[in-house]
């Protein structure tokens, strides 16, 4: 009997991929992530006395950034003050297919230096981190991790040391904003044991992908769920394959529409995902269950995010490079309507709900509003408005009003921010962000953060 499930199966990826090779010849390089780059901007080191192209030709990647935010809470939260807090983040990523000749192989190791205050940790006491970058300073292996991709990059088989939201649970346009909670999707943060794998901790793993078509990727990982306190796995190398470190599993689908150059409409991206987390329970117990989680320790839930440009204004015909022509006198020409605009306004929404009976936010949504180039002199520059709502699950409303901690409901924060491009490997960022119920309660007044990022590319 189990030799014919075997043969079955087997069977049925053989019809799978005869149906679909030639769709997998064409499918889009699974290639090596972008450097962590917010802005994209140009490097300031530049060329490096013409070292970088030569080695970025033979598939060498060395990139290096800084990101620093200068924060403070000017009233409500746990007690007013600011806090200076950095990320330096240094990285190599190799394709060994340029490199060394190995097709469909690469590489990659970065690491991150954390260092300062976290604002929210001294003075709000709130879920919804002021700063993404805040957390304990230390100097930790971010990613290092081999890959290896199969039948013309449509396969991709991803392990060692990885944070799963480099590749799942992104949202570019959310990327912009200093709150953490537009960067990392606060329903896995808060239910998943010390934060998951999501930065800054990492945790090994395997990750799998599978791009069938050019719009559409496929991905599942494997991981270390709990990366145990930052302040006890400092370096990211407390690896543990027992009960106390539990599994990860996160799946999701993204969906991709007018990227090509060539495409009329606006681009957009669409991401669907579920995960679930086992470990170790108060009991000592390991084990998984969909129903209420009163003995053992456990997590999952579902998110999904909409990223989508909405507007990109119209150009002049004498402005639209190789679109001059004698025969135009002016007049407005049609924008383009693919990634390679960037200039103009777009959007994005993120959602995420957590059935379990047990946990610490039951539902999470937000929304944010990114334009690109609004003062015409000024096309490099951002400016965006983002809304972000957390719900306190009834487990813990019961748990805090029994604790005597009055109004337990949400969190929810408002942030307006706007990245001004100094020099092409320079920007600067004056941000206002407005919590509403520090911690999920009204234990503490509404904090009103205001501050400056700054963010450098050598």
């Amino acid at each position: 009997m189990k030799a014919m499930i075997r043969h079955l199966i087997t069977l049925v990826l053989l019809l799978f991929l005869l149906a679909t090779g030639q769709q997998l010849l064409r499918a889009d390089p699974l290639n090596i992530p972008d450097p962590y780059n917010l802005l994209n901007q140009q490097r300031l080191a530049g060329e490096f006395l013409g070292y970088r192209p030569k080695a970025e030709t033979n598939g060498v990647v060395l990139t290096l950034q800084s990101i620093s935010d200068m924060l403070g809470n000017t009233t409500g939260g746990a007690s007013q003050g600011g806090t200076y807090s950095g990320l330096l983040n240094a990285g190599l990523a190799i394709d060994l297919q340029k490199a060394v000749g190995w097709e469909g192989a690469s590489f990659k190791n970065s690491w991150i230096w954390l260092y300062g205050n976290d604002l929210s940790q001294k003075y709000i006491h709130n879920a919804l981190t002021a700063s993404s970058v805040g957390g304990y300073p230390a100097f930790r292996c971010s990613e290092l991790w081999f890959q290896q991709n199969f039948l013309n990059n449509a396969v991709s088989l991803r392990g060692g040391l990885i944070g799963v939201d480099t590749e799942f649970m992104v949202c570019d346009t959310g990327n912009l904003f200093v709150n953490s909670a537009f960067s990392l999707l606060p329903i896995f943060v808060l239910n998943v044991p010390n934060g998951g794998p999501a930065f800054p901790m990492s945790t090994p793993g395997l990750r799998f992908a599978f791009e069938p078509y050019s719009w559409l990727t496929l991905r599942t990982a494997f991981t270390q769920a709990n990366p145990f306190e930052q302040q006890n796995n400092l370096h990211n190398f407390n690896w543990n394959f027992g009960k106390s470190g539990g599994l990860l599993n996160i799946n999701e689908a993204a969906v991709i529409w007018n990227k090509d150059p060539g495409s009329k409409g606006l681009p957009g991206t669409a991401k669907f995902g579920c995960w679930f987390q086992t470990g170790e329970g108060p009991r000592g117990e390991e084990t998984f269950s969909y129903g209420s989680p009163t003995a053992v320790a456990y997590s999952s839930g579902f998110y999904g995010i909409l990223d989508q440009q909405i507007y990109v204004p119209s150009i002049k015909a004498t402005d639209a490079g190789s679109g001059k022509n004698s025969g135009s006198s002016g007049k407005d020409a049609q924008p383009p309507g693919n990634s390679a605009s960037t200039k103009g306004l777009s959007s994005f929404v993120q959602m995420g709900f957590d059935p379990q009976q047990v946990c610490v936010s039951s539902f999470y949504a937000d929304v944010g509003f990114v334009y690109t180039g609004l003062i015409p002199s000024r096309e490099a520059d951002k400016l965006g408005v983002s809304f972000g709502y957390a719900d306190v699950s009834s487990y813990l409303k019961n748990k805090m009003t029994d604790g005597g901690i009055p109004g337990a409901s949400f969190e929810a924060v408002a942030e307006l921010t706007y990245s001004i491009r100094v020099a092409p490997a320079i920007a600067l960022q004056p941000d206002l962000q407005y919590i509403l119920h520090p911690g999920g309660s009204q234990q503490d007044g509404n904090a009103l953060v205001v501050g400056l990022r700054a963010v450098v590319d050598f």
